[in-house]
This record gives C-alpha cells, sequence and structure tokens, in this order.
C-alpha cells in the first residue's frame, strides 16, 4: 500500500495564496512542500527526493522555464509541471518540446483536471524509476553472467589444459610400461620357444633353468601392471584406502616369510628389533604391507650376498615409525631426489642383475601420505641406506 510520504510533492509560486490553496488540495494525497520563490525550492530539493515539481511560471527573479532548466541535469528523474498563463504558452511548448517541462496547467486551473496531471505525473516518475532499476539489475545481471562465461571459460580452459597434460601423461606412462613390459615378456617368449622347440633334447637340469627364467620374468610383468594401476589411481585420484585394527607385528613377519627365499637364496639375513609386540594399529593392512614388501625387496635386491638387513619398529610422540637398514651399495646424495619419480631410476644397480620397475617408491611415498603419515631416507655410498616411515597411531572410532 502507497503511503503518502512516499510521494513528494514540491510546490512553486510567489502568491502564497496560490502555494496554500494548492496544499489543501492535495496534502491528503501527497507529502506536500511549499516555496514562494525559486531559491527557497532549491534548498527543498536539496533536503527532500522530490518527485514532482509543480511551479509557477512568472516569478520575480526567475521564470519556472529557467528554473527547471538549472535544475534538469541535477534532478532529472523529478517530474515538472508548470503553472502558466495563456499568454506563456508558446514558450511552455518549446520548454516542453525540449524535455524540460513534463505538462503545463492553465490558470485558473480545474482541480479535477490538476488532480488527474499530477497522478500521471507520479506514475511517470515510478514508471521511469522502476525502468532504470530494472536496466541497472539486467546490467548486474549481465555483468555477472559475463563474468562468469568468463569463470567458466576460464575454468574449461584450465580443465582441457590438465586433461591435455594428463594424456600427454597417460602416453608417457603407456609407452614407459609398454617399454619396460617388452623385455620380460620378449625373455618369457624365447625361453617358452626354446622348451616347444627342444623339448626331447633338452635336459632337465635345463629345463628348470629355462622355467625359472619365465617365472621370474612373467611375475616381473605381472608387478610392474600393478605398480602402474596403482600409480593410474593415484594419478587419477581415486587412491583410496581401507583402514582397519590390525596387529603390526604379523604384517612384519608376513612380509618377511614372502622375500625369505629372496635373502637365502643371497645368504642374507634379515633381523627384526621391535619394540611393540602384538601392537593393534589403525592401517590399511595390504597398502602398508605393500611399502614394507617395497622396501625389503629393495634391500635385499641392491645390498651384496653375506649382508644383514634390520627391520626397526618402535613408537615416539604417538607414532608408529619404521626402518629398514641395509648394508648395501648406497646412494649419491644428489640422486637421493629421483627416488620418488615415477620410472626414474639411480645410477645404483642391483647386485644379482634383479629387475626394477622405477614405480615402487614413488607409490611407498603415496601410500605413506595416504595414511597422513611421512616417508624418509638416509644414505651413504659404500655404507648402505635407512628407509623410514612413520605414520600417527589411530583408533577405529
Amino acid at each position: 500500500m502507497t503511503r503518502i510520504e512516499d510521494h513528494k510533492l514540491l510546490i512553486i509560486d510567489d502568491e502564497l495564496e496560490i502555494t496554500k490553496a494548492l496544499t489543501r488540495q492535495f496534502r491528503k494525497q501527497y507529502q506536500v512542500f511549499s516555496a514562494t520563490s525559486a531559491e527557497e525550492g532549491f534548498k527543498i530539493l536539496e533536503k527532500e527526493s522530490i518527485q514532482v515539481v509543480l511551479s509557477d511560471q512568472r516569478m520575480p527573479g526567475m521564470t519556472g522555464v529557467d528554473f527547471f532548466a538549472k535544475i534538469k541535469i541535477k534532478y532529472p528523474d523529478a517530474l515538472k509541471l508548470l503553472l502558466t498563463g495563456y499568454s506563456d504558452i508558446e514558450a511552455i511548448i518549446g520548454a516542453i518540446n525540449d524535455g524540460q517541462v513534463f505538462r503545463y496547467v492553465t490558470k485558473p486551473w480545474i482541480p479535477a483536471e490538476l488532480d488527474g496531471i499530477l497522478k500521471e505525473a507520479f506514475e511517470k516518475y515510478e514508471l521511469i524509476t522502476n525502468n532504470r532499476k530494472l536496466m541497472y539489475s539486467l546490467q548486474d545481471a549481465n555483468q555477472n553472467l559475463e563474468e562468469k562465461v568468463k569463470l567458466r571459460t576460464k575454468e574449461l580452459e584450465s580443465a582441457n589444459s590438465k586433461l591435455s597434460e594428463l594424456n600427454i601423461e597417460k602416453n608417457k606412462y603407456i609407452g614407459m610400461v609398454a617399454h619396460d613390459l617388452r623385455n620380460p615378456i620378449g625373455v618369457a617368449a624365447s625361453f617358452s620357444d626354446i622348451l616347444i622347440e627342444g623339448n626331447d633334447t633338452i635336459p632337465d637340469e635345463s629345463k628348470l633353468e629355462y622355467l625359472g627364467h619365465i617365472n621370474s620374468n612373467c611375475y616381473f610383468a605381472l608387478n610392474l601392471m600393478h605398480d602402474f594401476l596403482d600409480i593410474s589411481k593415484i594419478e587419477a585420484g581415486i587412491f583410496e584406502l581401507n583402514l582397519k585394527e590390525q596387529n603390526y607385528q604379523s604384517i612384519v613377519n608376513d612380509c618377511i616369510i614372502q622375500l625369505s627365499f629372496k635373502a637365502k637364496n643371497k645368504s642374507q639375513e634379515i633381523v627384526v628389533k621391535s619394540e611393540i609386540p602384538e601392537m593393534i594399529v589403525f592401517l590399511d593392512r595390504d597398502k602398508i604391507q605393500q611399502v614394507l614388501s617395497n622396501l625389503l625387496s629393495n634391500a635385499i635386491k641392491y645390498s651384496h650376498s653375506n649382508t644383514k638387513i634390520e627391520i626397526h619398529v618402535s613408537i615416539k610422540n604417538n607414532e608408529l615409525t619404521t626402518c629398514v637398514i641395509d648394508q648395501g651399495q648406497g646412494i649419491p646424495q644428489e640422486e637421493l631426489s629421483k627416488l620418488f619419480k615415477t620410472f626414474k631410476t639411480t645410477s645404483v644397480r642391483s647386485t644379482d642383475n634383479e629387475q626394477s620397475t622405477g614405480l615402487g617408491l614413488a607409490i611407498v611415498k603415496k601410500i605413506i601420505e595416504a595414511h597422513q603419515g611421512t616417508f624418509n631416507v638416509e644414505s651413504e655410498v659404500g655404507k648402505g641406506s635407512i628407509f623410514s616411515f612413520s605414520i600417527p597411531i589411530k583408533k577405529n572410532n
């Protein structure tokens, strides 16, 4: 519902009786302000948000048309009406054509006619201001839309760039895996061809040797594919943990049992020093076993025969720490950063021609980080290496 104070009318006339009469006529419909000169009218316009101005044409010092011409720029929305005699009609029509005056009313005015003109003026004012608000709203909406389009375009460009990078990376990985798979598969195929073609002439001892080569190369290829799949999951952000309460000591023991034959073949001794027998820890058993197996396998692979490998397990600052210590060749300090990069290898070679995928430690580090843990390596050429990781001790809540 429209309130009287929402519609503000300014009446300017040097004849006080006219301003009083007009005020009486419209005070129940509008909030009326009156002035007897253009100067007083200026002051009221500065203080109040006047919507319609009804001014006499003939006033001392300044005509109504001149007054409207002065306020046109500063108060462009205010609707301007003129009270005038017939002798000023031509000047008023000129002012209307210039856009300075909305309508004119001749003296003496007819109250009902003036009432209709004022209603039309206030309606016109509301239409103008509402249209302007709508225009501003549309401009804001267009600007917001443009900004959203720019932002979305930038996001799409970034996503396309990322997809392009991932595609390049994928092709690189596929090329590397294909290259690394070619050798073990080729070796296995060659030995199988020999067995097939010379089955009757090959001694049993040689057959077992050839089968051993086929077996080891097949397992290497299989492990490479497993590592590649793990790296692919990590890069795609779908690497998930299956966290459960586990007996950590049993994880260590299982890893040693699985790799003991490899250590035995090189006359290596595996020694466990644990401060936490039967310790229950909340972790992903398969993934942590993968970490331990990788570290222990590397220690066996890069250490000479007749050496010792130690596994130290301890608790400090509410963290479970595991160290795998070997007496191997050690790694040059400048090459340590290569250890955790996919398909990167150091200058250190295995001591018995064992193969390496170049993926294991990159995966190991990601697994430990997924457990909110830390991974560390210390190494000295000619003395050996210490690979260690720490994971926070958590309970299943």
